[in-house]
Order: structure tokens, then C-alpha cells, then sequence
């Protein structure tokens, strides 16, 4: 397909109103997924002085939320979204403002990890959810992989917009300015996308347990989570890393903008993506992409001056969003879709599992062997990544025909 018929293909998948209002109000909604990780090891380390903590605290949010993915989009398919994206956005706000409180006035650690874990409890898989609607809106039409790559370059866009802002209010007006913010977001955007109702897809409340279209292809999706928890390492590790390596060398407001810099770079990429007649499988793709993003994280530890990181950053970043892009066709193709969303849920519970783990991990590191000993962890992340994608196998997609009868029980 000619470059300018690809530009077509999102001039038409944007044309659509409905779809525009969804696809915006769930950049939204996601905002606080980049946001609340790096808000919360800002809050913890401006205040306490200790990484270490930090990471902890973060990775209770996102253990939480690895659990809690995949029974929510459990839910939304059976039960539709609206109400448990207006339920879980005002326990993540609940759940945040614990945080805050027993952070700024010093109460036991106990207290901070109860907050978080609420707040984690309630991450909405918005991400998945929006995804749900595109393949409800589009079915099996081509435009669905420019819609996946639209969505695969607004998660950038979130986390070039998110940390920069989340970390200009916690270094500027105060530490906790930048979860008080998320939390307003993530009610906003979540109250938003819930009102659009002509756009959800229909509820799914009755699976026949024996139909084999609408059995979830679990061996391969152990695989897809195993290696979704290395790329969430990744992530999770940088995020910290990151900020230690801005304050070791008196950046600190700078860290945001090195974060944009890995985000920017991916989200080029994504937006390049979707202009690609893909010929190659999406696990072919996906294996590459892991491939590149483990060898651009080797040099990292090596690093001196910010500027330099900046540069590798932005490189790494162009194997971000074409690597989750086939992530997520490899499960779309493999999974019937009156399971997509909590097949979808248990990849982001492989990420978000990941982004605990690195988070943890990547303040342990910081606290013992500072920046250098925390790249690489990120480096040995993404050599997880590599083996993990080299390990998942496919199967078949269901017929059309069978997902079509699969997916509307008869009454």
C-alpha cells in the first residue's frame, strides 16, 4: 500500500466522530498511568530521601494493578464498561489521596502501601478498554491496525505529556502537586469515557464454557504475559533509574524531560508504524522490536553527561510502540473477541507485574550501586524481553464466522 493511502487509512479511522471522542477522552483517562509512578518515587524521595521506599510504594501500585486488570476487563465484557470506569476512578482517587496524606504528614509506611494498593486496585485497563471499542467499531476491517498504532502513539504521547508534568509540579510547587493532579485526571477521564455509551461494545454476560471460539488460548498468553512482565521491567527500572541518575548529577527537574525523551522517540515510531503495509506476522514483528530495544539499552550504563542519555533515549525510544503494537495484534489474532478485553487485561497484568518488579528492583539498585548498577538492571530486562518473545508460539485465528456466533449467545 502507497504511503499516501496510508495517511488515508487515518485521515478515515479519525474521520469518525464517535471514534475521536473515544480515542481523545481515553488519552485522558490514561494519563494518570504515566503519571502516578513517577509522581509517587518524587513524593517518596523528596520527602523520606530514600529511593529505596520509593520503589516500594510504586511497585505496590502496580502489583495491585496487575491484579486487578484482568478481573476488570473480566467485567467490562460481561458487564460493559461504564460502570466499572466510573467505579474504579473514584477508588483511584481514594486510594491516591491516602497516599498523599500519610506521606506529607509522616504516618507508618503501612498506611502509604494501603493507599497505593487501593489505587492500584482501581487502574482501569483504559487502555485495553479503548482498544475493545475499535475492534467492536471496526471488526476485521485493515484500518484496525491504524487504529491499534493510533492508540500505540497516544501512550506515548501520554508519557510525554505525563512525567514532564507530573515532575514540573512535584520540583516546582510541591511534592505532592503532581498526584493531586492525577487524581483529578483519572476521574475526569474516566467519567468521560464512560458517558459514551454508543461506542461500547456490547456486554458479553453468557460464555458457553464448551465452545472452543470462546476458550482464551492460555499457553500462549502465559507466554505474551511472561514476556510483557520483562518489557514492564523495562519500563519500571528506567522510571526510577532515571530519576537518580537527573539527581546524582543536580538535574533533578530534568528528569521529566529525559522520561519525554524515551516517550518522543516512541511515539514517532508508532505514528511511523501506522503507515506500514506490514507483510511480516505480528510475532515476527514483535521479536524484532524486542530485539532493538534490548540492544539500544546495552550502552546506557556507560553513560556521563544528560545530554548523552537524552540521545540514547530517544533512540531506544523508536522500538517502544512497534514493538507493543505487534504485542497487541499477536493477541488480537489469537483471541476471540468476546474475550479481547481480558485477554488484553492479562498482557497489562504481565506489564504492570513488570513495572512493579523493575520499580522495586531498579530502587534497590539505586540505593546500592546508584545509576550505573540500575541501567543495568534495565539492560537485563530487555534481554528477558528477547527470550520471552522468542518463546511465544500462535495459533491459528478462529474463523470470523465462529467469533461472529461466539460472540452474541442466543437470548
Amino acid at each position: 500500500m502507497h504511503r499516501e493511502s496510508r495517511f488515508a487509512a487515518y485521515a478515515t479511522v479519525l474521520g469518525d466522530p464517535a471514534a475521536r471522542a473515544f480515542s481523545l477522552t481515553g488519552f485522558v483517562a490514561r494519563l494518570p498511568q504515566s503519571m502516578t509512578g513517577i509522581g509517587i518515587v518524587l513524593l517518596v524521595s523528596l520527602t523520606s530521601g530514600s529511593f529505596g521506599r520509593a520503589g516500594i510504594v510504586a511497585a505496590a501500585v502496580t502489583v495491585a494493578g496487575a491484579v486487578a486488570a484482568p478481573l476488570w476487563g473480566r467485567v467490562m465484557d460481561r458487564a460493559g464498561q461504564a460502570r466499572v470506569l466510573v467505579g474504579t476512578a473514584l477508588g483511584y482517587a481514594a486510594g491516591v489521596s491516602l497516599v498523599v496524606v500519610s506521606v506529607d504528614r509522616r504516618w507508618p509506611l503501612a498506611l502509604t502501601l494501603a493507599g497505593a494498593l487501593v489505587a492500584g486496585l482501581c487502574f482501569t485497563p483504559t487502555g485495553s478498554s479503548v482498544r475493545a471499542r475499535w475492534t467492536h467499531r471496526l471488526r476485521d476491517s485493515p484500518l484496525l491496525d491504524t487504529a491499534f498504532a493510533i492508540e500505540a502513539v497516544i501512550d506515548e504521547l501520554t508519557f510525554v505529556v505525563g512525567p514532564v508534568l507530573v515532575t514540573f509540579l512535584a520540583t516546582t510547587v510541591d511534592p505532592a502537586a503532581g498526584l493531586v493532579v492525577c487524581a483529578v485526571v483519572g476521574v475526569l477521564g474516566s467519567l468521560l469515557l464512560a458517558v459514551q455509551r454508543s461506542t461500547e461494545p456490547p456486554r458479553r454476560p453468557r460464555l458457553h464454557a464448551a465452545d472452543h471460539t470462546t476458550r482464551l488460548p492460555v499457553r500462549l498468553l502465559v507466554m505474551v504475559v511472561l514476556a510483557s512482565w520483562a518489557c514492564g521491567g523495562v519500563f519500571g527500572s528506567m522510571e526510577v533509574v532515571v530519576v537518580a541518575f537527573a539527581r546524582e548529577r543536580d538535574v533533578l527537574g530534568a528528569s521529566g524531560l529525559l522520561l519525554m525523551c524515551w516517550a518522543a522517540g516512541s511515539l514517532v515510531a508508532g505514528f511511523l508504524a501506522g503507515l506500514v503495509a506490514w507483510r511480516r506476522a505480528p510475532l515476527v514483528r514483535y521479536r524484532i522490536g524486542a530485539a532493538v530495544l534490548a540492544v539500544t539499552l546495552l550502552p546506557m550504563p556507560f553513560v556521563g553527561p544528560a545530554w548523552l542519555l537524552a540521545v540514547l533515549l530517544t533512540v531506544s525510544g523508536f522500538a517502544i510502540a512497534p514493538t507493543l503494537i505487534a504485542s497487541v495484534s499477536v493477541v488480537q489474532t489469537s483471541v476471540p473477541p468476546v474475550r479481547l478485553t481480558e485477554a488484553l487485561g492479562w498482557t497489562g497484568t504481565g506489564m504492570s507485574a513488570g513495572v512493579a518488579t523493575g520499580a522495586a528492583l531498579g530502587g534497590m539498585s539505586v540505593d546500592n550501586m546508584a545509576s550505573m548498577g540500575g541501567f543495568f538492571l534495565v539492560a537485563t530486562f530487555g534481554v528477558l524481553l528477547v527470550v520471552g518473545a522468542l518463546l511465544i508460539r500462535t495459533r491459528a485465528p478462529v474463523a470470523p464466522e465462529l467469533l461472529e456466533s461466539a460472540s452474541y449467545p442466543a437470548t
